[in-house]
């Protein structure tokens, strides 16, 4: 069993496998981290956790107690922001016995059952299920061979009190619900707008209900979870002119824009420090990293000492370095894309060129005034890739930079 080391946002509970994937789909293609347990006793760090109950062909009175079972262990494992039921958009398989089971367990003092699909065709109106505009019982589902649908009504799937509400009244609705007489509040359903205000209402309602639908609810809530997007680029900057350092100095100014030196010491001597994850780290906390290799305008001064230590030309050390920052590049690239890469200096251009198997640089514009922008051709990163030479520039050009990645991200 893995270890717990964060309570998931939310929690679903599909009847079956494959509902379980279309539950999570969504969130997973929103950002959200999303697993499907195949054990009850399952645990993770995801913030999606998805528990398949496998209770659809289920008798109903089992279903109820198999979905009891895995909502008691669940609660005991979390506390998510958000529980939901998975219900199948057509009906079948067992979600009253399955939601009487959540409230009884959770305390809940509604249920919202909202399981349209507009995507799908399925939609909720005046509380019956129709597909393509058909109702459900006179289409091939109400002879499903395994789970057969009988009753196009939503609230006939329930012994607990049922009431179709329109998502405008569900404010009111949950209003009224009380731990003591709970309440099935089956809510219509034409289009992903009426999706999304159900989960708002579920949002802003002062005692979460028990959230019950198919994949269009669940897309819905993935929209409304989703992590905002901060576009990100890497730079690296190889350069040790002055404009250079000074365009370095001006792009701290940003509000999440992150330097990483890197000791050049590092590529001729083994080093303990770890740039790679660092630099991972820092474009997955949603920050711009820029990566150089002088701390100051002294530095480049002790280039020479440092050609006498190891025994090197300036041309074999340059080559190194540059070498160095390529196969970074392409480690960092492996494990965490950027939406841009900015190269400064041409010596560092064509290594990370090379590093990455690139044949040719299809030029497309320009990200500012003297910095060309492209995509590189032959190899697997194909994001814009912005170079720059070291002298070229004023000291707001790698800031203009950003702000480009940041703007084209947007588009």
């Amino acid at each position: 069993m893995n270890e717990q080391t964060a309570t998931p946002q939310i929690v679903i509970l599909a009847d079956d496998f494959t509902g379980a994937n279309d539950a999570g789909v969504s969130l997973a293609q929103a950002g959200i981290r999303t697993e499907v347990t195949l054990e009850a006793s399952y645990q993770s760090d995801a913030e999606a956790l998805i528990y398949n109950s496998d209770s659809r062909a289920l008798p109903a009175d089992a279903a109820n107690r198999a979905v009891a079972a895995l909502t008691e262990t669940v609660l005991r494992h979390y506390n998510p922001a958000w529980l939901v039921k998975k219900m199948d958009s057509t009906l079948r398989g067992n979600p009253g016995p399955e939601v009487a089971a959540m409230l009884q367990v959770t305390g809940a003092a509604a249920a919202i059952v909202a399981p349209a699909f507009p995507a799908a065709g399925r939609v909720t109106v005046e509380g019956r299920c129709l597909v393509n505009g058909v109702l459900i019982t006179e289409t091939e589902f109400a002879s499903d061979p395994k789970t057969p649908v009988h009753s196009a009504e939503i609230g006939a799937l329930f012994t607990l009190p049922a009431q179709n509400v329109q998502p405008w009244q569900l404010p009111a609705a949950l209003a009224a619900a009380s731990r003591e007489n709970p309440v099935v509040l089956v809510v219509d359903a034409r289009t992903d707008d009426d999706l999304d205000a159900i989960v708002t209402h579920a949002w802003q309602a002062g005692e979460r209900p028990l959230l019950v639908g198919s994949a269009g609810l669940c897309d819905a809530l993935s929209r409304r979870l989703a992590p905002e997007k901060k576009a990100v680029a890497l730079a690296i900057v190889g350069s040790m002119s002055e404009i250079a350092q000074q365009q370095i100095h001006a792009a701290a100014a940003h509000p999440r824009c992150e330097q990483i030196f890197i000791d050049i010491n590092a590529v001729f001597a083994p080093s303990a420090t770890d740039y790679r994850t660092a630099i991972v780290n820092a474009l997955a906390g949603g920050r711009h990293c820029v990566v150089h290799t002088c701390p100051d305008t002294h530095a480049r001064h002790q280039v020479a000492a440092l050609c006498e230590r190891y025994g090197i030309s300036r041309a074999e050390c340059g080559e190194r370095i540059c070498a160095f920052l390529g196969e970074l590049v392409r480690d960092v690239l492996a494990r965490r894309a950027p939406d841009g890469l900015y190269l400064s200096g041409g010596d560092v251009a064509i290594a990370v060129a090379r590093a990455l198997g690139a044949s040719s640089f299809q030029i497309q514009g320009r990200a500012a005034g003297c910095v060309p922008w492209g995509y590189f051709s032959g190899c697997e990163w194909q994001r814009p890739v912005m170079t720059k030479a070291g002298g070229f520039g004023d000291e707001t050009t790698l800031l203009k930079v950003l702000q480009f990645i940041e703007e084209k991200s947007s588009d």
